[in-house]
Protein backbone atom coordinates (compact mmCIF):
# COMPACT_ATOMS: atom_id res chain seq x y z
CA UNK A 1 0.00 0.00 0.00
CA UNK A 2 0.96 3.64 0.40
CA UNK A 3 3.84 4.68 3.26
CA UNK A 4 1.81 6.51 6.03
CA UNK A 5 4.56 9.54 5.06
CA UNK A 6 3.17 9.38 1.97
CA UNK A 7 -0.56 8.92 2.76
CA UNK A 8 0.16 12.25 5.25
CA UNK A 9 0.94 14.49 2.35
CA UNK A 10 -2.17 13.11 0.41
CA UNK A 11 -4.59 13.99 3.36
CA UNK A 12 -2.78 17.46 3.78
CA UNK A 13 -3.32 18.44 0.13
CA UNK A 14 -7.14 17.45 0.12
CA UNK A 15 -9.52 20.81 0.13
CA UNK A 16 -8.83 24.15 -1.99
CA UNK A 17 -4.63 23.26 -2.64
CA UNK A 18 -6.21 19.79 -4.80
CA UNK A 19 -9.16 21.74 -5.97
CA UNK A 20 -6.46 24.56 -7.19
CA UNK A 21 -3.95 21.93 -8.34
CA UNK A 22 -1.61 23.87 -6.14
CA UNK A 23 0.21 21.02 -4.07
CA UNK A 24 2.31 17.79 -4.96
CA UNK A 25 1.69 14.79 -6.88
CA UNK A 26 3.44 12.25 -4.36
CA UNK A 27 3.08 8.73 -5.72
CA UNK A 28 2.82 7.06 -9.50
CA UNK A 29 1.34 4.06 -10.01
CA UNK A 30 2.41 2.20 -13.10
CA UNK A 31 1.28 -0.23 -15.29
CA UNK A 32 4.30 -0.88 -17.09
CA UNK A 33 3.29 -2.78 -20.54
CA UNK A 34 0.98 -0.37 -21.05
CA UNK A 35 2.28 2.71 -20.06
CA UNK A 36 -0.57 3.98 -18.53
CA UNK A 37 0.08 5.81 -15.04
CA UNK A 38 -1.74 7.40 -12.13
CA UNK A 39 -0.40 9.90 -10.29
CA UNK A 40 -1.81 10.82 -6.86
CA UNK A 41 -1.96 13.78 -5.61
CA UNK A 42 -4.82 14.22 -2.44
CA UNK A 43 -6.36 11.97 -0.39
CA UNK A 44 -9.68 12.61 1.68
CA UNK A 45 -8.93 12.17 5.36
CA UNK A 46 -12.23 11.17 6.17
CA UNK A 47 -12.38 8.49 3.40
CA UNK A 48 -8.91 6.79 2.09
CA UNK A 49 -10.38 5.03 -0.44
CA UNK A 50 -11.17 8.96 -2.19
CA UNK A 51 -8.18 10.04 -4.16
CA UNK A 52 -7.76 12.96 -6.96
CA UNK A 53 -5.31 12.09 -9.23
CA UNK A 54 -4.02 12.44 -12.71
CA UNK A 55 -5.14 9.16 -14.98
CA UNK A 56 -2.62 8.99 -18.08
CA UNK A 57 -2.30 6.63 -20.54
CA UNK A 58 -3.07 8.52 -24.01
CA UNK A 59 -3.86 12.36 -22.17
CA UNK A 60 -4.09 12.90 -19.45
CA UNK A 61 -7.03 13.70 -17.02
CA UNK A 62 -8.12 15.27 -13.67
CA UNK A 63 -9.81 12.65 -11.95
CA UNK A 64 -11.93 11.69 -8.44
CA UNK A 65 -11.05 8.45 -8.18
CA UNK A 66 -10.81 5.33 -5.78
CA UNK A 67 -7.85 3.96 -4.28
CA UNK A 68 -9.26 0.55 -4.26
CA UNK A 69 -10.30 0.50 -7.97
CA UNK A 70 -6.44 1.69 -8.94
CA UNK A 71 -4.79 -1.07 -6.92
CA UNK A 72 -7.16 -3.27 -8.57
CA UNK A 73 -6.29 -2.61 -12.30
CA UNK A 74 -4.99 -4.59 -14.11
CA UNK A 75 -3.17 -5.64 -17.53
CA UNK A 76 -4.07 -8.57 -19.85
CA UNK A 77 -1.88 -10.40 -18.54
CA UNK A 78 -3.56 -10.21 -15.26
CA UNK A 79 -0.46 -8.32 -14.03
CA UNK A 80 -1.25 -5.77 -11.08
CA UNK A 81 -0.30 -1.94 -10.94
CA UNK A 82 2.98 -1.00 -9.35
CA UNK A 83 3.97 1.62 -7.68
CA UNK A 84 6.86 4.05 -9.63
CA UNK A 85 10.18 3.65 -7.44
CA UNK A 86 11.91 5.59 -9.76
CA UNK A 87 8.68 8.66 -9.66
CA UNK A 88 10.03 11.77 -8.37
CA UNK A 89 7.17 14.05 -7.17
CA UNK A 90 5.95 17.31 -9.35
CA UNK A 91 3.77 20.12 -8.59
CA UNK A 92 0.25 18.89 -9.93
CA UNK A 93 0.00 21.68 -12.46
CA UNK A 94 3.33 21.39 -13.75
CA UNK A 95 3.24 17.62 -14.30
CA UNK A 96 -0.62 18.08 -16.02
CA UNK A 97 1.08 20.42 -18.30
CA UNK A 98 4.19 18.44 -19.52
CA UNK A 99 2.08 15.36 -19.96
CA UNK A 100 -0.55 17.48 -22.44
CA UNK A 101 2.93 18.30 -24.52
CA UNK A 102 2.87 22.26 -23.02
Amino acid sequence: MIPEKIKKALIKNWGDKAEAMDCYCEIKFIEPNSGWACYVYAMDPNDEDSIKCISHFREPKIMDWSLIEVMGCYNDHGEIVIIDSEYRRMRVDELYKKLRGF
